[in-house]
């Protein structure tokens, strides 16, 4: 069952693309109080040229590569009578310069001015009325640097995507991004088609019923025989912590990174994968965390995303399912936490490809809009929750890249804090390094970059415990053996 159609335009339809499920649940999960746009951040040092960029040369620049990206010039358009999922169309009236502006950092221009600064754009939702991105330019970076923020609705890209259009936006040192104009041409839609489209499809759904009720039996049964079921936390039987506070509509942002090969070698000693080692020290600064508030740390449960296809080189949709995982945050021993985390976080892993992909875009197709709903009921009320914390790890180039005569030095991807677990950490691998990125709301987390501080005094508290590598290990081969 595939719920993304085209019309036919040979049928006088309009070039328009129904939004899939996930997509969808993505756009109908935003309200006033819940934004439901990521954040990526690229860190630009333009010392090579000698010159910072500018607004003016990024519209100029701009629509000369956006043609490789079809959702940058895509709206949404809603037929009557269907406005569960939208449809992409062509934005006729498209100008990349709405979808721009600039900001200056306040002194020094480090971390935390910039950080500022991503906390009050994290809550700018964009406007539905033209395509689901915008473009800040930050001026001011200690070292003369510059930052590009891009706000990205999550019914556009998931964090796979977001990577690969990264990638596809960059180049490796000395070579150039290949050009990709936009098709200027204009493409008009009709309503009344759209709602034809709309209707066929319902139809089509309907007949589909039978098949998505067995591969709802199928996924179930599936998930019953997988092995070590024990490792794996069951819906909604997670304890609240104070990072499930009742929250509002702000935001607050932290940024850091720590060692890529520090969680490698962490990894390789425990037995465990690397994200299995970096879920790990996640669950020791959350021990940290609930002490320090004067909580029992207890064991907390995340919930993080499995790709469908990490080779995959789409550049928009959602394809992944969410996996849930205990945290070992109640074990002392940081050796025995990290080893403990990563058994869980592998068997969760293994059940999800089990179970397989098609079920949760199934379900998301038929809900519409009915599982945002019961989220926005019972989010401050259920007195158990689904977790604790949202994670995200992805791999990325292991060598900076560039654009043009520019240096991208870091590249920091921030999620959505989405209640009742207002805390989602957020990981890349860029250069060598864990990239986090860290949002949430004030009342789970008040200070965000002391938790921050945390991970990175898990990773040495657990290294420690281990013992650190003598000086001439190599981390290459480590890095190659940990991968």
């Amino acid at each position: 069952m595939n719920s993304v159609q085209q019309i036919d335009r040979s049928a006088g339809g309009a070039d328009a693309e129904r939004m899939s499920g996930p997509d969808a649940l993505m756009l109908n999960m935003e309200s006033a109080s819940n934004p439901m746009h990521t954040l990526k951040v690229a860190i630009l040092d333009t010392a090579r040229r000698g010159r910072p960029l500018d607004l003016a040369e990024l519209a100029d620049v701009l629509p000369d590569h956006l043609g490789m990206f079809p959702r940058a010039t895509q709206r949404l358009a809603w037929a009557r009578g269907h406005r569960a999922r939208p449809f992409w169309v062509r934005d006729n009236d498209f100008d990349v310069t709405r979808h721009l502006d600039e900001r200056w950092v306040a002194a020094p221009g480090g971390r935390a001015e910039l950080d500022e600064i991503l906390s009050e754009l994290a809550v700018r939702q964009l406007d539905r009325r033209r395509p689901l991105w915008g473009l800040t330019l930050v001026h001011g970076l200690a070292g003369g640097r510059q930052a590009v923020v891009v706000r990205v609705h999550h019914a556009v890209a998931d964090g796979l995507a977001a990577l690969n259009t990264f990638m596809a936006a960059t180049a490796g040192p000395d070579e150039r991004v290949c050009r990709a104009p936009i098709d200027r041409t204009r493409v008009e839609h009709d309503e009344r088609e759209l709602a034809r489209a709309a209707r066929a499809e319902s139809w089509r759904m309907v007949r589909d019923l039978p098949a998505a009720a067995s591969a709802l039996a199928r996924a179930f049964s599936a998930k019953r025989k997988a092995g070590h079921a024990e490792l794996i936390p069951k819906p909604l039987t997670v304890r609240r912590t104070s990072f499930n506070a009742r929250s509002g509509a702000e935001r607050v942002c932290a940024s850091g990174d720590i060692p890529l090969a520090a969680v490698q070698r962490l990894a390789l000693a425990t037995g465990t994968t690397v994200n299995g080692a970096l879920h790990g020290v996640i669950a020791g600064a959350i021990r940290a965390e609930l002490i320090a508030r004067g909580e029992e740390p207890g064991v907390a449960v995340s919930i993080f995303g499995v790709c469908r296809d990490l080779a995959s080189t789409r550049v928009h949709g959602n394809e992944i399912a969410t996996a849930m995982a205990y945290l070992r945050s109640d074990l002392a021993d940081p050796v025995e936490r990290i080893a403990a985390t990563g058994e869980s976080c592998a068997a969760t892993v293994r059940c999800r490809r089990e179970v397989g992909f098609e079920l949760t875009d199934a379900l998301a197709t038929y809900t519409g809009r009915l599982g945002p709903a019961f989220r926005g009921l019972a989010a401050h009320r259920a007195p158990l929750v689904m977790n604790n914390i949202t994670t995200a790890n992805m791999p990325g180039p292991r060598t900076t890249r560039w654009v043009g005569d520019i240096e991208v030095v870091d590249w920091i991807s921030f999620a959505l804090a989405i209640a009742p677990a207002d805390v989602n950490l957020t990981t890349y691998s860029y250069a060598g390094k864990l990239s986090m990125g860290l949002i949430a709301t004030p009342e789970s987390m008040p200070d965000p970059a002391r938790f921050l501080r945390r991970v990175a005094d898990a990773a040495v508290e657990a290294a420690d415990a281990l013992g650190r590598p003598t000086e001439d290990t190599d981390d290459a081969v480590l890095a190659r053996e940990a991968s």
